[in-house]
């Protein structure tokens, strides 16, 4: 289990908490990957692919909400 946010969202020390809260998973991950047979670089190199394109369907998805609420206001005036 993931342990929950205990600082507010603009304490500085909260990216290293969920840093903290992650990394036993991920290092679970890791190792499974690499019992399995893939490389450590492949293992890291689909890691960092996978991060890229989740980071872009999230910014895509603000985007897209941003122009949706703005939208509102333009078809008010």
């Amino acid at each position: 289990m993931i342990a929950r946010p205990q600082r507010c969202l603009n304490d500085p020390k909260r990216a290293e908490d969920c840093e903290l809260a992650i990394q036993l998973r991920l290092m679970e991950l890791l190792s499974d990957a690499f019992a399995a047979g893939w490389g450590k670089l492949e293992v890291l190199a689909a890691m960092n692919r996978i991060a890229d394109q989740a980071a872009l369907k999230l910014d895509a998805k603000v985007q897209v909400d941003v122009a949706s609420y703005l939208g509102k206001f333009s078809r008010k005036s």
